[in-house]
């Protein structure tokens, strides 16, 4: 696929470790210049310098809070003025929102999740939009499995993922017309430090060792593994490039068969 995306320009917001990480630098090997927004500097300065050094195309880094709407506008802003377009959107950054019963909720960190998850996703999303309309573009949320199978003390983060999926299917709807396409991509558990802090913690309450916890989860998959972030990358660069110029208002799974149907 490298060569699909010369001349475009691509924003990656939450690009940190991990999914960011990789979708920054196979939207690069692909011949995107790219805007990286997350909320530390420093790790976006490093990584600016990864992707140049590696795939020798420009990278922007813009630190950004999601959440603040006012930042997700100017982020969009900076882009133009720095790539002259934008082509590729890819929302990876997220909220957990806390884990707890409905009962227990604490409605400031539910709001914190949904102004991110939701707000901050739909506003760098249909600001970038406005800057398609006359060649098309690619916009591609990361979803959660969380969003479909539902898990005790996980409204917060369940509920405010899949507003964001409907928004986005609503999205792909009204911009189609524009040559827009806007899809979802949905991990499954992904190898990284996230994962293994939470093997960790289930392994610290059951009394197991976190080596069998992860065994157990990757035998639940029809695949018998993990994925890795780079699997969440590759699909990320399939949507975003002329390949997939006829798929929009999909969620595609990248899970290993971890959930079938």
């Amino acid at each position: 696929m490298t060569g699909l995306l010369d001349g475009h320009a691509a924003v990656v917001c939450g690009a940190g470790e991990g999914i960011g990480r990789s979708t920054a630098l196979c939207l690069a090997r692909d011949g995107a210049d790219v805007v990286l927004a997350a909320r530390r500097p420093e790790p976006l300065a490093r990584l600016a310098e990864e992707v140049a050094a590696t795939h020798g195309h420009r990278a922007v880094p813009v630190p950004t809070d999601l959440s603040d709407l006012a930042q997700c506008r100017a982020l969009v802003d900076t882009t133009i003025a720095e790539l002259g377009r934008v082509d590729v959107v890819v929302t990876v950054a997220t909220a957990g929102g806390g884990q707890m019963a409905i009962d227990d909720l604490d409605f400031d960190l539910y709001r914190k999740a949904f102004e991110l998850n939701v707000l901050g996703v739909l506003e760098v999303s249909r600001c970038a939009a406005r800057h398609m309309h006359e060649r098309g573009g690619s916009i591609i949320q990361i979803s959660s499995l969380a969003a479909t199978v539902m898990q005790p003390k996980m409204t917060a983060y369940s509920t405010t993922k899949r507003a964001m999926m409907t928004a986005s299917f609503t999205m792909a709807k009204e911009l189609g017309r524009h040559g827009i396409r806007v899809n979802i991509v949905t991990p499954g558990y992904t190898t990284g430090s996230n994962l293994d802090a939470m093997f960790q913690s289930i392994a610290d309450r059951t009394g197991a060792d976190a080596a069998t916890v992860s065994a157990g989860a990757a035998r639940a998959a029809a695949l018998r593994r993990h994925v890795d972030p780079i699997d969440i990358a590759e699909a990320v660069a399939f949507l975003a490039s002329p390949r997939a110029r006829n798929i929009t208002g999909v969620e595609i799974k990248v899970d290993a068969g971890q959930v079938v149907g």
